[in-house]
C-alpha cells in the first residue's frame, strides 16, 4: 500500500455491489483462483488472487486513488 494510502474496510450488500460495480470510479477486485475466475467473475473485475496481491497490486490496480471493491468467495 503507498505510502499516505488509508484502507477501510466495509461489508456492502448486493444492492450496493450492484451499484459499484456500474461506478467508473470504483475498481472491482476478485481475489479468486484464476480458474474460479475463469468460470465466473463480475464485469470489468481484475483477478489477482490473495497470495498474489502483495506483489501484483501496485502494478495492476489501474489508480490508488480510486475505491477497490473486493469480492471473494465467502466470508473472511
Amino acid at each position: 500500500m503507498p505510502r499516505g494510502a488509508m484502507m477501510t474496510r466495509m461489508d456492502v450488500t448486493l444492492a450496493q455491489m450492484r451499484g459499484l460495480v456500474r461506478d467508473p470510479h470504483v475498481v472491482v477486485l476478485d481475489v479468486l483462483s484464476p480458474e474460479a475466475y475463469a468460470v465466473a467473475h463480475l464485469p470489468g473485475a481484475i483477478n489477482i488472487p490473495t497470495g498474489q496481491l502483495r506483489d501484483r497490486a501496485a502494478a495492476e490496480l489501474p489508480d490508488p486513488a480510486r475505491a477497490v471493491v473486493v469480492y471473494c468467495g465467502g466470508p473472511t
